[in-house]
């Protein structure tokens, strides 16, 4: 076995195997190397979590189709934007800087063990960056139709490849801030839920993502994450919107969609177009929906971001910022006895001591029920008279259910959804947290802007991955070809002379 060598702005040749070379003794001593510099990449690309289910056989069929390069110090290896990946790379020996157009400074500085770029054998995406030589480094560089040629050969390895891609896709979404109303569900749910999604990398410019769903339709509609690509939303305004004239909005990657989407945006015969090449993850809208019934406090954010001033009261009751602030919007009214009345029902509902929960109903009733209470809610007279006739009958120590006040607390609620928070979603305090968490704009101060260009950097070089090299005798290897460079060209000077 041997890899093929490029040796920039040098002569290119093979690490030869033993039958070629002019002679024997020198023939054994290249085997030799041969062997032992092939297992070294065996061994190397093992440690890389797309190939670690590959068998053996496999990694050497892969490392005879890689190619091993040499690139001079302040080389390019490849620019931005020029053209779509089709390559990943290992960093063998020596460090490159990664930089782009985007950022101030350089995004990352890659040492020998780095690998990137692996999503460029599975999926379609440009590159996301310029990586340059900081000095004389070697690479592997792997091709993405050496790849699937293996794959082809192992279709188990294959669902697990797509497996881990999903997982990888969908870390990077949350770890850049794209999808926030993921980052309370714990990893291992993550993982399982990525499995459920789909990777559509076939969508060609002018493709109709999907259509704006109604009540006759039989198809599941589904929550779309943009990985690569434009995509535009585009229909007709029910009335008058805050997205201006235009009766569109274009996404970049980052940026997510679903039936909420022309909700949010008041359009009607909605649908989603792809303006460029793309590459989507997509589900189901019920595998959500089923994911936020497991985490509501996810499902209450999730609502927040897709309906902003559609959103639902429950939602925001359970937002931490969000309840904060209406919380403070009720102090500045004089208005917040209904919101407190809620707070201590929700507290004595999960009280399981008898006696706890006694006293709790005589602080309720005393605070908020019985006439000229510090903090009295309007109840209908016929509640107030109910709970306070059935807590005089109550002797000191008869237990009382946790369902005692839920008429009351469902009244209080229902006025709360009437009264206060209408005036609540048109302040300030609403406004700015809605807005930066608006997916489908590029509203000033928004979020999502600055998450969607680190989602976009995160593809192939932002966090690059890293192995275990201290097996690997790089300097010995980089010293090993450049010496059978000199002694090929040694041999055929030799031959020339005869």
């Amino acid at each position: 076995m041997c890899a093929r060598v490029d040796l920039q702005n040098q002569s290119r040749y093979l690490l030869l195997p033993p039958h070629t070379l002019p002679d024997a003794t020198q023939g054994r001593k290249d085997s030799s190397l041969n062997a032992l510099t092939n297992a070294d990449f065996i061994g190397l690309l093992g440690t890389i979590p797309f190939f670690a289910n590959l068998p053996k056989d496999k990694l050497a069929v892969l490392t005879e189709m890689s190619t091993i390069r040499v690139y001079p110090s302040n080389s390019v290896i490849f620019r931005e934007d020029e053209g779509i990946s089709t390559q990943m790379f290992v960093t063998l020996a020596g460090s490159v800087e990664v930089t782009s157009s985007r950022a101030v400074g350089p995004l990352a500085k890659l040492e020998a063990g780095s690998f990137f770029g692996e999503m460029s054998l599975l999926i379609n995406i440009p590159r996301a960056a310029t990586v340059k030589a900081l000095d004389s480094c070697m690479l592997m560089s792997i091709e993405k139709k050496a790849f699937h040629t293996l794959l082809d050969q192992c279709p188990d390895v294959r669902v697990s490849v797509g497996k881990l891609l999903k997982e990888r896709l969908l870390l990077k979404a949350i770890l850049s801030g794209v999808l926030p109303f993921l980052e309370s569900i714990p990893s291992e749910r993550m993982i399982r839920f990525s499995h459920e999604v789909d990777i559509e990398d076939q969508v060609h410019k002018g493709d109709i993502v999907f259509r704006q769903h109604d009540e006759h339709d039989p198809h599941d509609p589904k929550f779309v994450f943009l990985v690569y690509g434009a995509l535009e939303i585009t229909g007709n305004h029910r009335k008058p919107s805050t997205f201006g004239r235009d009766n569109s909005v274009f996404l970049t990657p980052g940026c997510y969609m679903g039936p909420f989407t022309f909700d949010r945006m008041n359009l009607r015969k909605g649908k989603v177009i792809a303006r460029s090449s793309a590459v989507l993850l997509t589900c189901p809208f019920s595998t959500i929906q089923e994911l936020f019934e497991e985490y509501p406090a996810a499902g209450a954010a999730a609502n927040i971001a897709w309906f902003g001033e559609r959103c639902d009261f429950a939602s925001v009751l359970r937002h931490g910022i969000l309840t904060q602030r209406f919380q403070a919007f009720l102090e500045s009214e004089h208005s917040d006895e209904n919101f407190l009345f809620f707070q201590d029902i929700e507290k004595f509902r999960v009280i399981e001591g008898d006696n706890e929960r006694r006293e709790m109903s005589e602080h309720i009733r005393e605070r908020y029920v019985q006439p000229d209470a510090p903090k009295e809610v309007n109840l209908p007279a016929g509640i107030r008279d109910s709970i306070l006739e059935q807590m005089d009958k109550r002797s000191p120590v008869d237990a009382i259910d946790a369902t005692f006040f839920d008429e009351a607390c469902d009244e209080i609620m229902r006025l709360m959804v009437k009264d206060s928070f209408p005036r609540f979603k048109k302040s300030m305090q609403f406004q700015n947290v809605v807005d930066m968490l608006d997916p489908h704009t590029n509203r000033r101060g928004s979020k999502l802007v600055a998450a969607c260009h680190h989602f976009r950097d995160s593809l192939q070089v932002l966090r690059p991955g890293h192995v275990d090299m201290k097996h690997m005798q790089l300097e010995r290897m980089m010293s090993t070809i450049q010496k059978s460079h000199a002694r090929r060209k040694m041999s055929s000077g030799a031959l020339a002379q005869q």
